[in-house]
């Protein structure tokens, strides 16, 4: 393994111990000591990586960008409409929260910040600005491909869809008994009618390609 492979393994099983202990035990649990026992490294090895715990968090909320990047990829998004790109975000989003302890761990960490009037706020200020750059782009390319509607406000409407994406999650969390399928058909429903177009409406009444999720 040549030695840029090997910084990165240490960097993703860093990474990875802290998601899995702030999904199991809390924001409490995210010591050093604790990130490098769990991924099998010294204190010093974690410390030396990210040089504190804001830099840490850094890393975290870039890694669980581009893991989801990557899973709307796989999903053949370059080939969607600009609103079916929208809601297959939904849905991947959707998709990782349920079976994924990541999703689990980014909200209590983002929980955490609130509560705490932390400085960790800002990193995730900075995390949903970064979400609304692409939920922009989709709606952007929805009203060029006539998706959706001309008229719609891109940065008003991105704000919307991913703070509706933010509270659906932060609820299904604090209730076991949430119904996320539901809740994912019915903001389906809501972003097609607040910014669909007739085009898409035609576009129901034929065969539709699979995306994750719908």
């Amino acid at each position: 393994m040549k030695q840029h492979q090997r910084r990165k393994k240490s960097s993703d099983r860093l990474i990875n111990a802290y998601l899995e202990l702030a999904s199991e035990q809390g924001v409490s649990a995210l010591t050093f000591d604790n990130i490098g026992l769990r991924a099998g490294y010294s204190r010093n090895l974690a410390f030396q990586k990210f040089g504190s715990k804001s830099g840490l968090l850094a890393s975290v909320i870039d890694h669980l960008h581009d893991k989801m990047s990557e899973r709307r990829q796989k999903q053949n998004l370059g080939a969607l409409t600009g609103l079916e790109g929208l809601l297959l975000y939904c849905d991947v989003h959707f998709a990782a929260l349920e079976k994924s302890a990541d999703m689990k761990a980014y909200f209590i960490l983002m929980s955490e910040s609130i509560a705490a009037m932390s400085e960790m706020r800002e990193q995730f200020v900075g995390s949903h600005k970064r979400s609304a750059t692409e939920l922009m782009r989709l709606i952007r390319l929805g009203r060029k491909d006539g998706s959706i509607r001309k008229d719609v406000t891109v940065d008003m409407a991105a704000q919307i869809i991913g703070t509706q994406v933010i509270g659906i999650s932060s609820q299904y969390l604090i209730e076991p008994s949430f119904n996320l399928k539901r809740a994912r058909k019915e903001l389906h429903i809501l972003i097609r009618s607040a910014y669909g177009t007739d085009k898409d409406e035609l576009a129901l009444s034929k065969p539709a390609e699979t995306v994750a999720g719908r």
